[in-house]
């Protein structure tokens, strides 16, 4: 198992450098690499350098180009927040006061910290060694890559639970949600816990922490913060509890879908409003973006848009309007049939589809294997949207509306 010299040397040392570039784009098989790299290197520093190449291949999808000049551990690049959604979160920080330090408490290899220490100066915080090297470095890498030899952001070691930041100052947590060796959704099981974050928005008010989607924050929190779900690349990825001038909108929640090339788009409301069902798909379908569903916003959103959800509880929304809403996937509806594959297969055949997304929710069915029993023909293109109203189960044909 790899010790702190290992990953001191992986980071710092010119032969990890060079094997680093060197086996990047090498196509061998791995064990033949490792047996090559082992005549060089302790058989695990041979398992370090592959290991980091994958794990920069991995980390293209969160970070882009840069993750080829970034260093990672497997559990720390899962819970990094990609660089899109990073940049989103820092602008905000940004927004209540440039130059203003912030504190960004377990840090982990920084994918937050490279995005605040890019607007303005940022501090750092955690209690691994390790995972502070591959931060130093990732913060060398993000300066670099824009331009400048320093960076404003640096690294410390501290343990969080046992810090404050000055009332001038700004904050943000990643709370382990490890602490006792199994991935928790509860805030008291997260380290730190609710109690230390509560004494840190007394000292200063103006701090944000990053949850998982699935979490339940306390009663408080939601009444006098603002909560936002983010989603990245169709995936709900996680849920930021703002305080103080960082809440935009105190009591209400915010749903996000970041677009890219620092575009994003967003809907407040109130959460947990009933939303009026319809038995039959009107004119338009639309399907929410994973934010919205999270926020339980449904409601909010089809009453602000005048649509209704597909049945009782369905997550679908239908209306006899097209809405231009980056939050909502529109579809114009062509048909509607009974989940049987023989008559989807005649309908489609007949206008020559030979082209077909299929999308599913609520159903049991595989959505491939269907497809492979329409025996598609034809140039032209369409959505099949498989899913129930009610107790019946349906299959939608489609076509997506531009965006």
């Amino acid at each position: 198992m790899a010790n702190l010299d290992d990953y001191a040397w992986l980071t710092g040392d010119a032969a990890a450098a060079a094997a680093l570039a060197a086996y990047a784009d090498d196509p061998r098989p791995e064990l033949q690499q490792q047996n090559e790299l082992r005549k060089q290197f302790t058989p695990e520093r041979a398992r370090l350098v592959l290991e980091q190449i994958g794990l920069r291949r991995r980390g293209v999808q969160k970070f882009g180009p840069l993750a080829m000049q970034m260093f990672f551990a497997p559990v720390a690049l899962e819970q990094a927040t990609d660089g899109e959604i990073a940049a989103y979160k820092a602008a905000r920080f940004r927004a209540i006061g440039a130059g203003r330090l912030v504190h960004d408490y377990c840090c982990g290899i920084g994918g937050d910290l490279m995005a605040l220490a890019a607007a303005g100066p940022a501090i750092g915080w955690d209690s691994s060694l390790a995972v502070r090297l591959l931060a130093e470095r990732n913060l060398a890498a993000a300066a670099m890559a824009a331009g400048s030899n320093v960076s404003q952001g640096e690294v410390r070691d501290g343990d969080v639970a046992a810090l404050t930041p000055d009332a001038g100052d700004a904050w943000h947590v990643d709370p382990d949600r490890r602490a006792d060796g199994r991935r928790s959704t509860t805030l008291e099981h997260h380290s730190p816990g609710p109690e230390v974050i509560d004494r840190w928005r007394a000292a200063a008010p103006d701090g944000a922490v990053k949850l998982s989607p699935a979490s339940t924050p306390p009663e408080d929190w939601e009444r006098e913060g603002e909560l936002e779900w983010i989603t990245s690349q169709r995936e709900c990825r996680q849920l930021v509890a703002w305080f103080g001038q960082l809440a935009l909108s105190p009591g209400e929640r915010r749903a996000t879908i970041v677009l890219g090339n620092s575009q994003s788009a967003s809907f407040v409301g109130e959460g947990e409003i009933d939303c009026v069902a319809a038995n039959e798909p009107l004119r338009y379908l639309y399907d929410p973006d994973p934010s919205l569903v999270a926020a339980h916003l449904l409601g909010a959103i089809a009453e602000h848009h005048s649509l209704e959800s597909l049945g009782a509880g369905g997550v679908y929304l239908t209306g006899d309007e097209p809405i231009a809403d980056p939050l909502l996937a529109g579809f114009a509806v062509e048909e509607v049939f009974p989940l049987r594959v023989s008559a989807v297969a005649s309908w489609l055949s007949a206008r020559g589809v030979g082209r077909l997304e299929v999308k599913k929710r609520g159903v049991t069915v595989d959505p491939e294997k269907f497809r492979r029993d329409l025996k598609l023909r034809g140039d032209d293109a369409a959505t099949l949207i498989l899913t129930r109203i009610g107790k019946r189960q349906v299959a939608i044909v489609a076509r997506r509306l531009a965006t």
